[in-house]
This record gives C-alpha cells, sequence and structure tokens, in this order.
C-alpha cells in the first residue's frame, strides 16, 4: 500500500479514516437457517425393476 503524497505525520489519521470506512461496509454475519438445506434426490426416468425371486428346487 502507497500513500503518494501523505506526510508521515497524516498517516494514522489516514489510516484511522480507513478503518471507519471500512465500518460502514462490513456485512452483518449471517444468521442460522431455520430449515438446514438438503440435497433433493434426483427423479429416476425409467422405474427400477424389481428382482426376481429364485425358487428352490
Amino acid at each position: 500500500m502507497t500513500l503518494q503524497g501523505a506526510s508521515p505525520g497524516g498517516i494514522p489519521e489516514l489510516l484511522h479514516n480507513l478503518e471507519a470506512i471500512g465500518q460502514l461496509v462490513k456485512l452483518p454475519l449471517s444468521r442460522e437457517r431455520a430449515f438446514p438445506r438438503v440435497v433433493k434426490e434426483r427423479p429416476r426416468k425409467y422405474p427400477k425393476a424389481q428382482e426376481k425371486s429364485q425358487s428352490v428346487a
């Protein structure tokens, strides 16, 4: 970070102003979700084939 044109004695004031501006644009913390996100199961295009039962001979 360069401070061209700033005198050494004015740097702390410039940093204080920069910090004050940063507080204005700081986003609030996000709140917890009432219902957490879940991944839905994909619907199947075709029904599953049923397993054929094997007869015991």
